[in-house]
């Protein structure tokens, strides 16, 4: 039987190779694939639009072409007919074998290969040239964004047997475009560098070699704009709109014009602001003073924003988890007002079904479920979810906790409240080390446990010795000792002072004690802490000339003193952080008082407060200060001088060494005092440029405090008056946190140790 065999290029139809059948059509009695290398024989007759039996015609064989390649399994196919037999020969495109980059910098290789990935482009994938093509033009762009102009990528496809390719795309980043200059068109009320000190991108600065400001970002001009046109709509210009945006790059492309035209539009003033809708069950009391807007006021729409979010979270606390508020305005052209009514859809009452919680690994539900003050089957009330939030955050056990609440699915008036936390390490093994003249080297270290097997409870041992102080601690602290949140714990320490072995003053003591507290909560922010103790004082006078103060003191109680101190205290706590608090205030208030008829008898009060003021989303400022006395009773008159305050190091004024301040004893030696006012302010905030900011703080502070009284030869209060000023650094490491300070003193003397920089660091397990 003669043989025909036809072939027709698809090059006018599709530039694909193929061939079919005459306009002669045939019955197909036999179909065969040629060509298959990796790609299964039933995968091609899966896409076939023919089968054995079918009359084959020009339509069909272009079909047939057209499906084939449309899998993009193959880079060409040939559709010929040989007798009754429909032979489809292909060619199989290849696969990628390996795709890598070089001369990247920019970009982290494993993000730019799971970004082609998810285009289709990876180890393992057929490989297409036009999705590589696309690829290329998808990073460039992306290069683009960041300033490099200069980017040239050129990839390179290396053809491997068993039709295979390597593709290796060769990066030349170039350098970064600067900002050569920024202009402004259109603005008449707000001088162009107004606008620029809006805007995070400039044409550089001395620290331009730290923030990349001067570098330009597609991204962070748009972030600027937006930033600028919220300073207008905050300054009552409604009407102020962007234009346009013009980005020019020099021939070399290294410098960047940006020039940006706006219509600045009128200033408006607030006219009036309502409220309207439906209220449901609050109080119209409750809701009009969270408008904060007067009649008068120029617009500030950031304003506006906050008053309208405050309705909906104190409608929130009422239950309606999903009101919505939104303001119409009535705007007055003639006499530049705004009328605002802000009407109020209350929705439904939400009860919570479930609550959540995940993430927590080692730490048990319990602990958790007991900070929460959001319950299930409750009234959904979102002053009740925020304060749960910040009690799990200021638990220290988790470096993030995050609470959101989901609908449940088929019912309108419930959602499921999930609480997802992120584990911190919560023990910690110390290590501190330190120098001081005279002193040598000061070493402490411990083990702590604050969430002991994910139970909440916390364990602790602590140890430190140094020529002038050595000392041993355990302790241990039932958070939840009662249901109520009443706690229990229990301490063991011995303490040794030595001031004798380093040559400060000629006594040495030893306390020996234990003690056993409770805190019991009397409010969400308030605890009443009481605590029992009994302690023992080995003292011991090691020269015959020591000061009279010591003498009469050991010649009325002798070298082995007993006490059973006796302390209460309120404190009260509304920070939003265990770790770095940016809001709220904690407070301590101690009256400690030793019992009567055992050892000596004295009363002492301590005043430990810290204040925190949001300044803005990276900076806080911190003021703390510390006010205490103390003072004998009975009939003796002798305060113990071992149980002054003392003033000085990283606890108290940076800068000066631990102790070394305050009253001196008649051979220059520290002995403390019975007065001690002190405080410090400090600005926190991250360090720039590094990418965990919930790790790192640095501050620049100013400590000052007086330490005076207890001695007859005492100076003034004002006589006494210390200070300092510098910077600090607090880094939860891997290994540990670590605190470094460095301090100015101010108001120094010749008898004071200075010790500018002072740091400890530890380690987290």
């Amino acid at each position: 039987m003669k043989c025909k065999l036809k072939t027709l290029s698809l090059s006018l139809i599709c530039t694909l190779s193929g061939a079919y059948a005459d306009s002669s059509d045939f019955v197909i009695q036999k179909i065969r694939v040629d060509g298959l290398q990796r790609i299964e024989m039933g995968t091609v007759f899966s896409y076939l639009p023919v089968k054995v039996g079918d009359t084959l015609t020009a339509n069909k064989t272009d079909d047939i072409i057209h499906r084939l390649y449309g899998t993009g399994f193959f880079q060409d196919v040939r559709v010929e007919e040989q007798g009754s037999t429909l032979i489809v020969d292909v060619i199989e495109r290849p696969v990628i074998s390996k795709l890598s980059f070089t001369g990247t910098e920019e970009f982290d290789k494993d993000q730019l290969l799971k970004s082609l990935k998810n285009n289709g482009l990876a180890t393992g994938l057929i490989f297409d040239q036009s999705i590589l093509d696309n690829a290329v033009l998808s990073i460039k762009t992306e290069y683009y964004n960041r300033g490099l102009y200069s980017v040239i990528i050129t990839p390179v496809v290396t053809q491997l047997e068993r039709n295979r390719v390597n593709i290796e795309i060769q990066i030349s980043e170039g350098s970064i475009a600067k900002i050569a200059a920024i202009d402004f068109i259109g603005n008449k009320i707000y001088s162009t560098n107004q606008l620029r000190k809006e805007m995070y991108l400039t044409t550089g600065n001395w620290m331009s070699w730290w923030y990349k400001d001067n570098q330009y970002s597609s991204d962070k001009l748009a972030g600027d704009f937006e930033k600028i046109r919220a300073f207008y709509l905050n300054n009552g210009y409604i009407d102020f709109r962007l234009n346009s945006a013009q980005i020019q790059l020099s021939p070399d492309k290294q410098s960047v014009f940006i020039t940006g035209n706006i219509i600045e539009g009128e200033q408006y003033r607030f006219k009036s602001i309502q409220l309207a809708g439906d209220y449901k069950d609050i109080p119209p009391a409750v809701l009009a003073p969270l408008i904060t807007v007067k009649p008068g006021q120029i617009i500030n729409q950031e304003t506006l924003n906050k008053n309208i979010e405050t309705i909906k979270n104190t409608m929130g606390n009422y239950g309606y988890a999903f009101a919505n508020v939104n303001p119409v305005p009535d705007v007055n052209v003639k006499d530049h007002t705004v009328a605002y009514n802000l009407f109020i859809d209350p929705g439904k009452k939400i009860y919570i079904r479930n609550v959540n919680i995940s993430g927590n690994d080692k730490t048990r539900d319990v602990v958790v479920r007991r900070e929460l003050r959001q319950e299930e089957a409750a009234l959904y009330n979102s002053a009740d979810i925020k304060r749960s939030k910040d009690r799990l955050d200021v638990l220290g056990y988790f470096k993030s906790a995050d609470v959101t609440t989901t609908p449940v699915p088929g019912v309108n008036d419930q959602v499921d409240m999930n609480v997802k936390v992120v584990e911190n390490n919560t023990g910690s093994i110390n290590f501190g080390v330190g120098y001081a003249q005279g002193q040598g080297i000061i070493l402490n270290g411990g083990i702590t446990q604050s969430n002991l097997f994910g139970s909440g409870k916390s364990a602790s041992i602590n140890a430190s010795t140094s020529a002038l102080n050595q000392s041993v601690s355990l302790s241990f602290t039932d958070p939840y000792y009662m249901s109520n949140g009443t706690s229990l714990g229990y301490d063991i320490y011995d303490n040794s002072y030595t001031p004798n072995n380093a040559g400060i003053s000629p006594y040495s003591n030893t306390t020996l004690g234990a003690r056993i507290r409770t805190s019991i909560p009397v409010s969400e922010f308030d605890r009443i802490n009481l605590s029992l103790g009994f302690e023992n004082n080995q003292i011991n006078i090691t020269s015959a000339t020591a000061p009279l103060r010591m003498t009469q003191f050991t010649n009325q109680y002798g070298n082995s003193v007993n006490a059973i101190p006796l302390t209460a205290s309120w404190a009260r706590n509304t920070t939003d952080s265990a770790l770095w608090p940016t809001t709220g205030a904690s407070y301590s208030q101690t009256v400690s008082v030793t019992a009567p008829g055992v050892g000596a008898q004295y009363y002492k009060f301590d005043s430990v407060d810290a204040w925190y003021f949001p300044i803005s989303d990276n900076l806080t400022w911190k003021t703390n200060g510390e006010l205490g006395f103390i003072n004998s009773y009975g009939d003796n008159s002798l305060v113990p001088f071992y149980q002054n305050f003392i003033e000085g190091g990283p606890g108290s004024i940076r800068g000066y060494y631990i102790g070394s301040l305050g009253p001196k004893d008649t051979d220059g030696s520290s002995i403390g005092g019975t007065r001690w006012a002190f405080m410090s302010n400090n600005l926190m905030f991250p360090i720039p440029g590094v990418k965990d900011e919930k790790s790192v703080r640095m501050s620049l502070f100013y400590d000052i405090g007086t330490l005076f009284g207890g001695s007859p030869f005492d100076l003034s209060a004002e006589q006494m008056v210390r200070a300092s000023y510098g910077v600090g650094l607090m880094w939860i490491s891997p290994m540990g946190p670590i605190q470094l300070s460095y301090a100015v003193p101010m108001f120094s003397q010749p008898t004071d140790s200075v010790q500018n920089f002072q740091f400890t660091l530890g380690q987290m397990f």
